[in-house]
């Protein structure tokens, strides 16, 4: 492989975290400034609410629709939609379609690599929402610094008829 082939990245490159339904598609290839993340958000599921206390995010939706509550404003958008969450903000977002939708997420820097490939160990160990299974998010969180926003997942959920089946 040459050089030339790490920094071209095709529609079907990158590595899978298969059980989250993401791909890294880079992560390791500008030295932790950028960390950009693939993935596929299923119908009725919500990306838990929380702050990156060490990242800026910026989400691109591909295709779809999804929900985003950044602090506490809640929009719907659409495929060609950038949403932008600066460090500090809580944020969480949700499908409240009836058809997958697929996002991107640029994280900067992007220090997270490693941290998809860890919540997904978590979830294969773990049944989501047992006691064993927030323990050891609450473990990987601190450990890049993300702050989980346990308050607002019931109420989010009641109101928009969304769960957390992978975080």
């Amino acid at each position: 492989m040459s050089e030339l082939d790490a920094l071209i990245v095709g529609p079907e490159d990158g590595s899978a975290v298969p059980i989250l339904a993401m791909w890294a598609k880079v992560d390791t290839q500008l030295d932790g400034r950028l960390l950009v993340m693939e993935g596929e958000i299923a119908p009725g599921q919500l990306i838990l609410p929380h702050t990156h206390t060490r990242e800026d995010e910026c989400a691109y939706v591909l295709a779809g629709e999804l929900t985003y509550q950044l602090g506490e404003d809640v929009r719907t958008v659409t495929a060609g939609s950038y949403v932008v969450k600066p460090k500090g903000i809580p944020h969480a977002f949700w499908n409240a379609g009836a058809d997958p939708a697929r996002v991107i997420e640029m994280h900067v820097p992007g220090q997270m690599t490693g941290f998809y490939a860890e919540l997904a160990a978590i979830f294969e160990a773990d049944e989501p929402g047992s006691a064993a299974w927030q323990r050891a998010l609450a473990e990987l969180n601190d450990r890049y610094g993300i702050i989980q926003h346990w308050d607002r997942v019931a109420e989010i959920s009641a109101r928009y008829g969304v769960g957390a089946s992978r975080s």
